[in-house]
């Protein structure tokens, strides 16, 4: 089962290695954060960096979390164990599951969306973990080449950015 633990902004990656140096391999299957690739431009050219894309959480495949619960105390940037509930925590549901399951698809990193920019600016998605998501789009910059899409995660509305690689644009 999947868990999520919730640390401080910008700590993810170190919590992350914390948890992997802390807790016995046996116990924890995988431990990542999951991140996204996103066009940037330096020096007037596009380049391909990534990000975090749910920032301050770090998740772990468990199989027997009563064992890494105690365990999981020890790390000094833990902050919360999400659905904690008594002495334990429980897992992120089905849902929750497959919304990072289908972002992250390879190595638990959402890929670009190859889109389509086409006339009036309306974006067409051709390819990529967006077009799963295009009835939820909030927002669209085509400047920072990311668009913001509402999902339902853990009982509540987050908003993510995903990248986009426009290939093409109507002239």
């Amino acid at each position: 089962m999947w868990y999520v633990i919730q640390t401080f902004n910008g700590e993810e990656e170190k919590t992350a290695d914390m948890v992997r140096k802390t807790i016995h391999s046996c116990n924890v299957k995988d431990c990542f954060v999951p991140k996204r690739e996103r066009m940037k431009k330096f020096h007037g050219c596009w380049n391909k960096v990534e990000e975090i894309l749910f920032p301050g959480y770090v998740f772990l495949l468990l199989e027997k979390p009563e064992k890494v619960y105690q365990e999981l105390k020890k790390v000094p940037m833990l902050t919360k164990l999400l659905g904690r509930e008594g002495d334990y925590f429980f897992p992120l549901d089905e849902e929750g599951e497959r919304l990072v399951k289908k972002l992250g698809a390879k190595g638990h990193k959402a890929a670009l969306s190859k889109v389509l920019v086409e006339e009036g600016k309306l974006v067409r998605v051709i390819d990529g973990p967006l077009k799963d998501y295009v009835g939820n789009v909030v927002k669209v910059n085509l400047h920072k080449r990311e668009v913001v899409v509402a999902v339902e995660f853990m009982g509540r509305r987050m908003e993510l950015k995903l990248g986009v690689e426009m290939v093409g644009a109507f002239c």
